[in-house]
């Protein structure tokens, strides 16, 4: 390093006005050469640092509910998905809801008529997040639950079943047909890669996930 280098780098500090022996600088100057780096270098990582998106660990997720990233375990022991539709990785801020797990039923992601789905799903609970808690999606929560599902890892972690196969949602909804003077009850329904939904009759028997928002 040149004499001229030498004191630009330690220019503000303690030893910048040290003479240096000729032939090369001092070792008060290097020494105060390496102390600026050394500060400037941890200038650089601590705003680095704070610049960076956070995103939530496991830990803190299913502790608090707080800083979940996509997939993750969440207070109630679902998995953390994005209102918005968001996949991973990304961080569920302010719009996160959590599916139960494929196992919250008796069986693996029972097949219920949309009644029994919709009264199951509001009796479902775990140690943190107790029945009553939980209940079908919506439709907007069920679309965008699949959303977040398109993603091949976020499939598996979410078990659904089959990705062909309906799925119940909350929102209900009815037909009246005139020739039979008969009224049809129907319920939003699709699957999870989006190869077909619409408002399916009731009494059809199809998959349930319930969802706990928090």
């Amino acid at each position: 390093m040149s004499e001229s280098q030498g004191a630009n780098v330690a220019m503000g500090s303690s030893d910048a006005t040290t003479k240096p022996a000729k032939g090369g600088p001092s070792r008060g100057l290097l020494i105060g050469g390496l102390v600026a780096l050394v500060v400037i270098a941890g200038v650089i990582l601590v705003t680095s640092k704070s610049d960076a998106p956070r995103l939530g660990t496991a830990v803190e997720c299913a502790a608090s509910g707080i800083n979940c990233t996509i997939g993750d375990i969440g207070p109630g022991g679902g998995k953390v998905f994005s209102l918005g539709g968001a996949t991973a990785p990304a961080t569920c801020s302010g719009s996160c809801l959590e599916v139960a797990p494929k196992t919250w039923g008796d069986v693996k992601d029972p097949k219920l008529d949309w009644t029994t789905a919709s009264t199951s799903a509001a009796g479902y609970g775990t140690s943190t997040a107790t029945a009553g808690s939980w209940r079908l999606p919506t439709q907007v929560e069920l679309d965008a639950l699949a959303t977040s599902s398109q993603v091949a890892d976020l499939a598996n972690a979410f078990g659904f079943v089959d990705s062909s196969s309906y799925y119940w949602s909350s929102t209900a909804s009815s037909a009246y047909d005139k020739t039979t003077a008969e009224t049809t009850l129907t319920a939003y329904a699709r699957s999870r890669a989006g190869t077909g939904s619409g408002q399916i009759r009731q009494t059809y028997e199809w998959y349930a996930r319930p969802i706990h928002p928090f």
